[in-house]
């Protein structure tokens, strides 16, 4: 997985950048399917001007489509933390409509045979 990260009105943090590597693995343990090459994560830090407020935004571009995350929080391991779950949850769901998961569910309950209460009961 290729990623890049940027910084707005901040300056380069190694802490948060050691924590980012650690969520990058787990999004690439999710995606064993795709290429190296072929999945891009740009992740953005900015801070709020005025206010004591950082913003996380998330974009990841896979081959057939390009999921975003963005998080405010307190911090900047707060908003990343939280952006980072949103992003994780967004590529479950993505994996399972690519796998048809949510008709699986259907099916099996069309499949269920009807029984019906006899008069001897």
């Amino acid at each position: 997985m290729i990623y890049n990260v940027f910084y707005k009105n901040l300056e380069t943090m190694p802490m948060v950048e050691e924590q980012l590597g650690k969520k990058v693995k787990k999004l690439e343990d999710l995606l064993p399917t795709y290429d190296d090459d072929s999945i891009k994560l740009d992740v953005t830090f900015e801070k709020h001007a005025r206010r004591e407020e950082y913003y996380t935004a998330l974009t990841l571009a896979l081959p057939k489509k390009t999921l975003r995350a963005t998080e405010t929080g307190f911090d900047t391991f707060n908003s990343m933390n939280n952006a980072f779950e949103e992003l994780l949850r967004e590529v479950i769901k993505f994996k399972d409509l690519l796998k048809r998961e949510y008709t699986y569910k259907t099916r099996r309950a069309e499949k269920k045979p009807r029984t019906l209460k006899t008069e001897e009961e």
